[in-house]
């Protein structure tokens, strides 16, 4: 309106309706090149070089929020319906987005999707960051959270410790039921998640959330990043400091922000053969309905576990096992002196499989890996604790056992593969996993041997 009447209005200003039923297409187009090219009437040599074409989309939806006519299609004939709904905007934005194309516009400021190896780097800068106390264990579960449940960094601060619950049909693993997530609109849209451990303990989500919750999380709010109002721009500002560190490697150029993570992890469930359905599923992603819908459950397991499978990263995801025999390994030890902040927080039963977790990295013998699997205070409680239960120290009362995920649909089995692949925690990297790359290579083999049994 400042623009059309060559006045300044205070922000609260309220227009009468009969002011924004004068509104036509042709002052938006105006208002948009001048936004665009800066001048209202562009020539043809003009170039979009003040903004661009999303700024204008956006623009676009905010002022149809305010015209009376809000679902009316514009009609030309009789001047009148919603401006913003006409040929005649979009042409414009159209047009914008043709110089971009062409390198002839603003360049772009969105955030890249971040490579799978620059997620790893930038976990190990921010388990290694000095001076930053425990907020980098803060981090590292945001991070890798984030990454396992293709989210945004907002959906992560609204998480309660409400949101996880043990999982009954698969013990050692975990539920996850996100809430806050942009488009969930109704609570079908909202199911239980499963979170699985990793053969690659910088990405493993369990220990990383064990790791937080057990270290940071004594106070008595219900949020599991702490304040959901400001949690978001401490990650950020954290984020920023790493990105700009000499020891973060950038394998291409772009920028990259939170919303790196999100786009990353899709873009590297797509790379590794995932279906797009599953990666819908998995981000919760907004798709088409059909009537049936409203009759069938919307969690369906095999798909966001097959998808789950493949954000564990390269080696694969894996159980944390007590090692049979290992009669020290009691369930007071795990849940009232291994993770008993987690136990307060949580419950009983996610302490005792987070605790198991706990328990498995505090006895991986230094240098196994090039990353602290605990911070030392924690290390060395769960070290006496399991000591003065009367364990032995020197051996690994846990392990971790890579898990195959087979089934369809709402039909899920996760197998654990002891005798094909029981790996110790010093194995080689290289002889850890294969990977479980997509959902349809699990079909592919569980329809092989069909076919042999059949034969």
């Amino acid at each position: 309106m400042s623009f059309n009447d060559g006045r300044n209005y205070p922000p609260d200003t309220v227009f009468s309706t009969e002011a924004l039923l004068k509104i036509t297409p042709e002052d938006v187009c105006r208002w948009m090149n001048f936004r665009a090219f800066g001048e209202p009437y562009p020539g043809e040599a003009a170039k979009p070089v003040c903004a661009r074409s999303s700024t204008l989309a956006y623009a676009k939806k905010a002022i149809s929020c305010f015209v009376p006519r809000v679902a009316v299609q514009w009609d030309p004939i009789r001047k009148e319906g919603n401006p913003t709904r006409s040929e005649l905007v979009n042409k414009v934005i159209k047009t914008v987005k043709r110089f971009e194309v062409r390198r002839q516009g603003v360049q772009s400021a969105a955030r890249r999707p971040i490579e799978y190896e620059e997620f790893v780097n930038l976990l190990t800068l921010v388990r290694a960051a000095q001076g930053k106390g425990a907020l980098k264990y803060v981090v590292s579960s945001v991070l890798t959270l984030q990454w396992h449940m293709i989210t945004r960094i907002d959906d992560m601060m609204q998480l309660k410790f409400e949101s996880f619950s043990p999982n009954v049909q698969h013990p050692r693993s975990l539920l996850c039921q996100l809430r806050w997530s942009k488009n969930i609109s109704e609570e079908r849209d909202a199911p239980e998640q499963i979170l699985l451990g990793s053969l690659d303990p910088p990405v493993c989500v369990l220990l990383n959330l064990a790791v937080h919750v057990e270290m940071t999380t004594a106070g008595n709010s219900s949020y599991v990043f702490g304040s959901p109002q400001d949690g978001d721009r401490v990650v950020r500002r954290f984020l920023q400091d790493m990105f700009g560190d000499e020891a973060f490697h950038k394998l291409k150029d772009g920028n990259l922000g939170t919303h790196s993570l999100r786009k990353g992890a899709a873009t590297y469930a797509t790379r590794s053969g995932l279906p797009k359905d599953y990666i819908n599923r998995r981000g919760r992603w907004r798709t088409q309905k059909s009537i049936v819908d409203v009759y069938i459950d919307n969690a369906q397991p095999y798909p966001d576990a097959v998808a789950a499978t493949v954000l564990t990263g390269p080696l694969g995801p894996c159980f944390y096992v007590i090692k049979e025999g290992m009669k020290r390994v009691s369930d007071d030890l795990l849940v009232n002196q291994i993770s008993s902040v987690i136990k307060q927080k949580m419950g009983r039963d996610l302490a005792r499989e987070l605790g198991v977790v706990l328990l498995w990295a505090s006895l991986v013998p230094d240098g196994t890996f090039n990353y602290e699997l605990l911070p030392p205070p924690l290390n060395q409680r769960v070290v006496t604790a399991y000591r003065d239960a009367g364990g032995n120290v020197s051996v690994n009362p846990v392990k971790r056992v890579p898990v195959q995920v087979t089934g369809e649909g709402a039909q899920l089995q996760l197998i654990e593969l002891h005798e094909a692949n029981d790996i110790s925690s010093t194995a080689p990297a290289e002889h850890r996993c294969a990977q479980n790359a997509s959902g349809r290579q699990h079909d592919e083999r569980d329809l092989s041997s069909e076919n042999r049994h059949a034969a």
